[in-house]
Formats: C-alpha cells, structure tokens, sequence
C-alpha cells in the first residue's frame, strides 16, 4: 500500500460574509436552495449537452463516487426519516430517486473514530482510530487509496477539524482540501461564515475539471453542520424559529451549551433552552440539505449524476436534551448512534427504496467498492463489514459501536473543572444492538439493556428484568471484542495539533 499522497490544504482567502451585529458573522455569500432541474452559474449548458453522451460512454465501465457526511447528523432529523415537513428537500428527493436504509448505525458516537470506520470497513479498535490513538495509522489501508491505486481520481473537501492529513484522513486523495482553514474565528471563537459553502465551491471547482476526464472519481464532501455551536444564517433562523431572538440571544446560549460543563454540573440547561438549540439544530440541517442541492445539482448540470453513485451519511446523532444530555459525547443511545443513509444509483438501486435491515457505516466501504468493481483489500478481511448490494450478503444481525478511554473530555475537565470527578467518564464504553435489544457495557461499570420494542426511546434499563436476554447478549459482545483484533501494532498518538486546528477544536467545545 502506497502511503505517498498529494494534498492541498487551504489556509489563505476569505469568503464574503454578511455582518448581523458587533463582530458576529453568521452568513456567507450564496447559500442557498437549489432546484432539481437548475444548471448553477457559470455551467455552459449548450457545452454540457454537448459533452454529456460521450463522458457517459467514456465512463461506462466504472461509476463516479459520492460520498457525503452530514456532521452530527440524526436520522430523525431529515423530513424523510420522520423530521419536520419541508425542510430537507433537497435529501428527501435524493431518497425518492435511491434507497434510504431506516435502521442505519454508526460505529461511534463522534467524529474521528466514525469517519475511520467509513474509509475503511474496520471499526474504531481495529482500525486503531479511537479517543485514545486521535489518529487514522497510515498502516491502515483506505477507500481513497484502493479507488485511486484502480484508476479513480480521487479529492476531499472536508469541513471537520478532526479529519485532516495531519491525523491520516488525507491517505490516498490526490486532493484534500481543508476547507475549515478558509474560516476565520471571531468573538466567541464563533465561525466568521458559513464553511459550507465554501466547501461546496472547492467541490463545484474540482467536478468541474473531472468533467473533461475520461477515468471515473471518487468525491468525499464533509459538512460540519448541524453541530454546536447552532448558528445557521439568518433566513433559516427564521424558518425555524417563530419568535424574534436576537443575535446576542443566540450567542448567549451556544456559548451556555458547552458539553463539559454541562456535564460537570456548571451549567443548567432549561427546557427553554432546548426548544430553542432543538429549532437552531433544525435551521443548521436545512443549510446541510441546500448544500447537498447544490452538489446534485453540479452533477445534473454536467450530465453526471446518473453515472455516479451517491451516498449521504453522517458519522453520528445529536443529544439536544434528550436523556438529560447535550452534545452527543459518552452517549450510546439511538439518537447519536443511528444515522441516515441514503444511496441513489439507478442500475443497482430502484427509485424510492426503503430498506430496514441493520447496517453499519462499516459496510459503506465494501458497498462502494462492489459497485465500482474493485477489489476489497485482504487488510479488511478481519471485518464483519457487508456490501449492501452483494447477492452473498446475509442479514445483519447485530451493529456495534464502541468508544474507548475519552482522553480529549478528560483533559478538558480537569483543566476547567478540577472538582469534577473524571473517573465517572474514563472509562471505554462498547453497545451491542439487534432489533430488539441494545446492551451498553462501560469499563468497570456494569451493563444497561434496553428493550427496543416495548422501550424504543430507551427512557428503562431492564438490565435487572431481562437477566437472560442480558446475559445472552453480554456473551456475545465479549465473544466479538474476543474475535476483534487491531489490523495494525499500536500506534503513537499525533504530536499536538497546530494553532489553527487547536483554536477550531476549541471552538466546537472539544478542547480546553
């Protein structure tokens, strides 16, 4: 496996931004909703139907790739999966023209170790992506090097300070373009605009120059909305939220719900308070939709879209009061470890699909490469990861997520709350999920079993009342933590990352 890459990281430039009140941008130029059947400015619509017949042709051996996550992203959250009418539009006509799968799970409940999982079939432990390494090896084998070693050409635009080059993810992109590094910090250490859009512009600018190409793509597109602090520009506030708020207001409380101190007991959180995150939330996941427009869009107006497989994911939920939580750190329930997943490619997934067997983000990566008819890596074998298409693939009876010690909060905590109790929290976490069950086991703190079908909002541990289902369940966790091994020796953890993605994580309430 190769391990050479090329990168483009982007630390200079400003994007236009609209200034609501003293120093607080919440806006950048541009974001807006997209029509299915609109060509985006500056496409040559006489040179694209001129083009488009012989592209297909030249690509028709091997589709073009998709991928795109949806930050902290719940599936309820999306009108298609049950969230509020009309707010997702652009998503919801991407599920009508593919497959939405219902019972989808991540493999962790936050960002590093779930997008791990996703470029390359492993789990967090096997891949030695986790709370305690805060890296992807490059010993690993990834998607984006396997597509690019088979001719793909291959790019990232990625929104997340925890996916960068610097911790691995960059592993096989020709281009990987760090699109948060464009967006400057203001009061608050509050995002100065929306690095959505300036994400979907690098996306636009590279499809565009794929166009003329005659090999296929491989195209990883990371949003970092809907994800604390909530702050989407002004018309989505209004969509959202019937009563005036301010831009104080707003500020205020994003800078309230900080997950460590919340957790710590300093700060209260009031029932008024999560309506209001729970509207903002809403507002920060119809901006994610009217990017994911555009970008159907640029694969319409190019005559590709039928040519590509597309698949819409997130890497994990969101906590917005429920269980007593914010965030969605130390939390194994449905509502930060289930996900959308949505996959549109005609010749292999019929219009308006509804699937509802058990899927892991761990059977994304075998999926895109049995559709592009690519060799899966031996290095992968060790996983139970299922392609979604493969005429051998069985049911899926379990999904796991795991988490081990999480060194970054505990850090954090004893920084900025020595009083706390740390041991409460560091300790690793692993849930067991089937239909009807989910069993939570914590390091030295017993289990929790949920039943699912008389309890689907997991508010009871039956773990006492259901002895033996627990005790069933139990067994056959530790069979599979018996059987799962790292792919790779232990790996160090990265140096300190540098000023820039410092003052991002801190900004997102991950560091101190």
């Amino acid at each position: 496996m190769s391990q050479t890459r090329a990168s483009v990281r982007c630390r200079a430039g400003r994007t236009g931004v609209v200034f609501l009140a003293v120093g607080i941008v919440l806006l950048v130029q541009g974001c807006r909703r997209v029509d299915d059947d609109t060509i985006p400015a500056g496409v040559d619509a006489q040179a694209v139907g001129a083009t488009n017949s012989s592209q297909r042709d030249a690509r028709a051996r091997k589709p073009n790739v998709l991928l795109v996550v949806l930050d902290t992203t719940r599936a309820d959250a999306l009108t298609c999966y049950g969230g509020a009418a009309g707010a997702t539009p652009n998503i919801d006509r991407l599920a009508l023209d593919g497959a939405r799968y219902t019972h989808a799970f991540s493999t962790c409940f936050w960002t590093l170790p779930a997008h791990a999982s996703l470029f390359t079939g492993l789990y967090p432990t096997q891949a030695q992506a986790t709370s305690e390494t805060n890296r992807l090896p490059l010993e690993v084998a990834t998607l984006a090097e396997v597509m690019r070693d088979d001719g793909y050409h291959t790019g990232a635009v990625v929104c997340n300070p925890w996916i960068t080059e610097d911790r691995g993810f960059a592993q096989g992109f020709q281009t990987f373009i760090e699109a948060w590094r464009r967006i400057e910090l203001v009061v608050g250490g509050l995002p100065a605009g929306l690095t959505e859009q300036l994400a979907v512009d690098e996306a636009t600018r590279w499809l565009d120059a794929q166009a003329a190409e005659t090999e296929p793509f491989f195209l990883f597109v990371n949003f970092n909305v809907p994800h604390l602090p909530y702050l989407p520009p002004p018309e989505f506030v209004q969509r959202f939220i019937a009563r005036p708020v301010s831009v104080g207001a707003l500020t205020r409380l994003n800078a309230k719900a900080r997950v460590w101190a919340v957790l710590a007991g300093a700060v209260k959180l009031t029932a008024d308070d999560h309506t209001l995150l729970r509207q903002l939330y809403r507002g920060e996941v119809a901006v994610a939709d009217a990017q994911v427009g555009l970008l159907l869009a640029k694969l319409r107006a190019l005559g590709l879209l039928d040519d590509t497989v597309v698949v819409l994911t997130s890497d994990h939920g969101e906590n917005i009061g429920d269980h007593g939580l914010i965030d969605h750190v130390l939390s194994m329930y449905d509502t930060t470890i289930r996900v959308p997943l949505i996959v549109r490619y005609p010749p292999r997934w019929p219009q308006n699909t509804v699937r509802d067997e058990l899927v892991s983000l761990v059977d994304i990566a075998p999926t895109i490469l049995d559709v592009c008819g690519v060799a899966r890596p031996d290095q992968w074998s060790v996983s139970d990861a299922m392609s979604l298409c493969s005429a051998q693939r069985s049911t899926r009876p379990y999904v796991v997520a795991e988490n081990d010690r999480p060194l970054n909060g505990v850090q954090l905590l004893r920084t900025s709350f020595p009083d706390f109790d740390v041991a409460s929290i560091d300790r690793r976490m692993r849930m067991w999920r089937t239909r009807t069950h989910k069993l939570v086991w914590r390091e030295d703190a017993g289990v929790e079993l949920y039943d699912l079908v008389r309890d689907p909002a997991e508010l009871g541990n039956v773990a006492a009342e259901q002895a033996q289902v627990r005790d069933r369940l139990l067994e056959d966790l530790l069979d599979w933590l018996s059987a799962t091994q790292p792919v790779v020796a232990d790996v160090a953890p990265p140096g300190a990352p540098d000023d820039e993605a410092q003052q991002r994580l801190r900004s997102l309430g991950y560091v101190e």
